[in-house]
């Protein structure tokens, strides 16, 4: 076992505890997000995980039924969870203990089971690693709703965001083989395997859309213009009265701002614009004359060194999320199976708020097109013009 993978996970599990711990009691079991489960849950969940993976699949220790139900994805449904939890305090003193046998567990398991496809290359270290960092996001993303849903609108800019024309500037992919995917020890499933394709010329833009940008789309009506929304994007549209990224508020002075998880803040002209969904995203392209990038497109312009800016973001692809050739379900096959289902759609990078266990060019995201609390935005992209 790598010491530091397992400090790491530790880490990560304390960053977990950390977050729960900044909502007072009563709104740890709150959902502040219908799409969210309370954060006790999250907490509750990556103990659940750890124990099923090491403790029954690698020590032999017996399934516990209940535990399962209150913390399996598909045991309680998200809006029974909260009232469910155990306290804080009695998830705490269950790391605790859980900490001490999950070593002696792991240390057991490689003595007696060598060449196990969960302990080769410490697999199971690394991707707990990562199910917990995304977790972690995901704790975030409700720490986001809870401040929107608390404020008050009264915060000021010191410097008020002004709307900017678009001037995207694009890099040139000449076209031709490219790597996709990998088979490192850290990468998915749905990564795997490593393949090479070949992709016609395209041009993508450097940087993402930015906050000036979306300002300048909003007051030249890119939001009610029908000619920039598909069918299913108006039709989001005008149910949820969207008319500006989730995390955006005005103030009585008519000015913008931004809403994260550490409370309000003056939105940067340059910096990237988020939360915005697959809807949004493809409205922002179609008026800007250009369109989505193909996740392929947009991981061989990451391996290109063509993209400035990654990482800030989740992006929006115009691809819906997919098995690659010769795709095998590992460790289990709900991981990525049952989202190859046409209704949800691939992101790539990453944003402020994630880990950097997948921060790679081969991590791929997939959310629906309606799902905009993930810290998401759009890149441009277009066909390759000749250059003058």
């Amino acid at each position: 076992m790598d010491a530091s993978l397992y400090t790491t996970l530790q880490e990560t599990r304390g960053t977990a505890e950390s977050l729960v711990r900044q909502l007072a009691p009563a709104e740890r079991r709150r959902m502040h997000h219908g799409d969210l489960s309370p954060l006790l849950w999250h907490l509750g969940h990556l103990l659940y995980v750890e124990q099923q993976w090491i403790g029954e699949r690698l020590g032999g220790l017996a399934h516990d039924a209940e535990r399962a139900r209150l913390f399996r994805p598909d045991g309680l449904r998200k809006s029974e969870r909260g009232e469910r939890m155990p306290d804080l305090s009695v998830l705490s003193e269950s790391w605790k203990e859980w900490d001490g046998r999950c070593r002696a567990l792991l240390a057991a398991a490689e003595s007696a089971y060598p060449g196990h496809p969960l302990l080769a290359r410490d697999f199971i270290l690394r991707f707990l690693i990562q199910h917990h960092g995304q977790h972690v996001e995901t704790m975030r993303q409700a720490l986001t709703a809870y401040a929107l849903n608390e404020d008050a609108g009264r915060f000021v800019p010191s410097q008020p965001l002004a709307p900017a024309p678009l001037s995207a500037r694009y890099r040139a992919w000449p076209g031709g083989p490219c790597a996709i995917g990998s088979d490192d020890a850290s990468s998915y499933d749905n990564e795997r395997p490593a393949h090479t394709l070949t992709l016609p010329a395209f041009a993508i833009a450097e940087y993402p859309v930015s906050n000036a940008a979306c300002l300048g789309f909003m007051e030249d009506d890119g939001y009610r213009n029908d000619r920039y929304w598909t069918h299913e994007g108006r039709r989001w549209r005008d149910h949820t009265a969207a008319g500006s990224p989730w995390h955006w508020r005005r103030n009585a002075q008519g000015q913008w701002y931004g809403m994260a998880h550490s409370g309000p803040f003056e939105l940067q002209a340059d910096a990237p614009v988020a939360g915005i969904c697959a809807y949004e995203a493809r409205a922002f392209a179609r008026y800007a004359r250009a369109r989505l990038p193909h996740e392929a497109e947009w991981e061989a312009a990451a391996r290109a060194g063509l993209l400035q800016g990654v990482g800030q973001v989740w992006e929006w692809c115009e691809n819906r999320f997919y098995p690659y050739p010769g795709f095998r379900a590992f460790p289990y096959r709900g991981y990525s199976v049952p989202w190859f289902d046409g209704a949800h759609s691939s992101l790539r990078g990453a944003s402020a708020c994630s880990v950097p266990s997948i921060r790679r060019p081969s991590f791929r995201n997939f959310h629906t097109a309606d799902k905009r609390h993930i810290f998401s935005g759009v890149r441009l992209c277009r066909p390759l013009y000749p250059m003058h």
